[in-house]
């Protein structure tokens, strides 16, 4: 094929090279946002050569059986739409970055959007010997975008915006990385830009001529000209409503502070109801967590332990962090009942071994909350368990009605009377079938690791939950590659925080080390990671920046 001049008025200003290729990312399906089904739609940018067959990137995956597949091996996203979300939505802006549509291709172009792009553009990406590809379809975009931006119709905005990006097939297989040059080929049908298409799906919806011409088409995608067949033989027209708002977790919702009680020195019991009620409240199951805005326009989020109840009234146990990061400080020292706050759905990520024919559950301080609603449910099943709780003094000790519900299946260890949490001896008497999970400080969580390792205890039946991460180390340096700065961290800061103080708005959740979500790409350095936010195989190209440290240097995607 060879490179021609376009005849369009809409054509990109050189038909010899019209963009560059900033990044190539890929993702690994994880569970995401409490819902049922993984998802891929966290990737990470790549500095090497990525390898590109007919069905997409490899390493790529997804969730859906919707998504991938050969005409949509690869998704396109326009970088400039995301400064355009920012301004449109100024109280999310932290999680407008680039990567956040789960596109697989960043490029440099501000000539390429929806507007431009036809269907049936064929693109050359690193040259005569690189990968060719063409636009196949419209994005589609569907609820998972409601979830990774925090806004309840964000796919619908995506939509009527004309902002969602496109999917694209490949013609020619090979390898693309950062920096290659993209020329358009070909373009045959300037008529039919992405936005146009767009247009006749969601708006003109009976425009009977034009939906004729598009279903002919020979380089429209299946899934999209299905779409239009069935309007135009059978007269169906799809309802969009559960890609826009499906899956099992609804967003975000508004509750009620009704009852706030000092249960100890450090900790608080806090009770909410919802707004709102639903008909059809979701109970809290083992290892329920909630995620809650708090600050100025709900910018810190922070995730804590359902106590009990269910989507329409729960209750949380928060205790004061003396190196809090504002949300135990704001919710201990600012709230009061009436208040109203914005609650993500329940949801567990800790749930229980269901092989297992003994439970041990190993809590320190405010750890307690995790196993609550454990230690009910295990009650009510029957099953075989023993709850160790350690506190520095009978003073310390939370939620002490909810623990005499528990009966002989509750030790509390209290230091101030010279106890001591013997982990040894507590693993020692577990068998095979017997599965351990702790929640508390670092330290707690460090003994019950060794003391497994020591006595051949199998670490597959070991599960921790962190309230708390180590986030200090040895200072190190940040070479920041697209922006052209060097940041320094000192021993007591973050990567998060001091991005964060240079102007880049980098998304975070949980910022424990747990989630994910502030994970940005390296392309050079070691890495010390902490937490457990990334899979094995991303390690290789990100970190962490609530928790993980570089060491002496390291180069940053950003």
């Amino acid at each position: 094929m060879t490179t021609q001049t376009v005849p369009t008025d809409s054509s990109p200003p050189s038909a010899q090279q019209i963009s560059t290729v900033l990044q190539v990312r890929t993702g690994k399906l994880r569970p995401v946002f409490g819902l049922k089904n993984p998802s891929g739609i966290f990737k990470t940018p790549h500095q090497a050569p990525v390898r590109v067959s007919f069905l997409g990137l490899e390493g790529d995956e997804h969730g859906y059986i919707g998504h991938g597949g050969v005409d949509k091996a690869l998704m396109w996203y326009p970088s400039q739409h995301y400064p355009s979300w920012k301004v449109d939505l100024p109280q999310n802006s932290h999680s407008f970055i680039v990567g956040g549509f789960g596109e697989n291709i960043v490029t440099a172009s501000n000539e390429l959007s929806e507007a431009v792009v036809c269907l049936g553009d064929i693109f050359q990406v690193g040259g005569e010997d690189g990968v060719i590809i063409q636009i196949s379809e419209p994005r589609q975009p569907c609820f998972m975008l409601n979830h990774r931006f925090e806004v309840k119709d964000m796919s619908l905005r995506s939509q009527n915006a004309n902002r969602t990006g496109w999917y694209c097939r490949v013609l020619k297989e090979g390898q693309i990385q950062a920096g290659d040059a993209v020329n358009l080929v070909e373009r045959k049908h300037t008529k039919w830009t992405v936005k146009e298409v767009q247009r006749i799906l969601y708006v003109d919806r009976k425009n009977w001529e034009a939906i004729k011409e598009l279903s002919e088409l020979e380089e429209l995608g299946d899934e999209i000209k299905t779409i239009f067949l069935n309007r135009l033989k059978k007269g169906l027209f799809l309802d969009e409503s559960d890609r826009l708002g499906g899956g099992e977790e609804k967003g975000w919702n508004e509750y009620r502070l009704v009852r706030k009680k000092r249960e100890t020195s450090k900790i608080y019991a806090f009770e909410f109801e919802a707004v709102s009620p639903s008909d059809s409240p979701i109970f809290a199951v083992s290892g329920s967590h909630i995620r809650v805005k708090l600050g100025d326009q709900g910018k810190m989020v922070r995730a804590y332990s359902v106590v009990g109840g269910d989507s329409n009234r729960f209750a949380l146990g928060v205790a004061l962090d003396q190196t809090s990061r504002g949300g135990s400080e704001y919710l201990h020292k600012q709230s009061k009942p009436g208040d109203v706050l914005t609650f993500s759905q329940i949801k567990s990520d800790f749930s229980l071994a269901s092989d297992a024919d003994n439970y041990i559950l190993i809590a320190g301080g405010i750890g307690i909350t995790a196993f609550f609603i454990t230690a009910k449910q295990l009650k009510e099943q029957g099953q075989k368990f023993h709850l160790y709780y350690a506190v520095r003094s009978a003073q310390d000790v939370a939620f002490k009605q909810l623990l005499q519900e528990f009966n002989t299946n509750v030790t509390i260890v209290d230091s101030s009377q010279g106890e001591r949490l013997e982990i040894s001896k507590i693993i020692g008497k577990a068998n095979s079938g017997t599965h351990i999970y702790a929640c508390g400080p670092e330290r707690l969580m460090d003994g019950v690791t060794l003391a497994a390792r020591t006595l051949g205890f199998p670490l597959s039946n070991i599960h921790f939950e962190a309230f708390n991460a180590l986030t200090s180390g040895d200072p190190f340096s940040v070479e920041l590659a697209e922006s052209k700065r060097t940041l320094e961290v000192k021993e007591e800061q973050t990567l998060l925080d001091v991005l964060r103080d240079a102007g880049f708005d980098v998304p975070s959740s949980c910022e424990v080390g747990n989630c994910g979500t502030c994970q940005v790409g390296v392309r050079k350095g070691k890495v010390e990671h902490r937490g457990t936010g990334l899979l094995e195989g991303e390690k290789e190209g990100a970190m962490l920046t609530c928790v993980s440290r570089g060491i002496g240097r390291v180069v940053l995607d950003l």
